[in-house]
């Protein structure tokens, strides 16, 4: 994953690509160099692609959330 904005360490957090907010998360100028994300979202309508993103996130989430739960075990 590449970051197109440089990230200093000690930046403030509003300077970061990422900012994980209280009931949030702000992604801001970000490239992904994933061919098999890519993939997935080169087929989607352009006005339904922010929304796709957030639910590949939100699976992909809970998957990576489950397996932590099962090696805990």
């Amino acid at each position: 994953m590449q970051v197109n904005r440089p990230t200093v360490p000690g930046a403030p957090i509003a300077d970061r690509s990422i900012q994980v907010l209280a009931q949030a998360v702000r992604v801001h100028e970000l490239t992904i160099e994933r061919p098999a994300i890519a993939a997935y979202l080169e087929n989607i309508a352009p006005e339904k692609l922010e929304i796709a993103l957030v639910h590949a996130l939100e699976v992909g989430v809970n998957e990576l959330a489950a397996r932590r739960e099962r090696f805990r075990k």
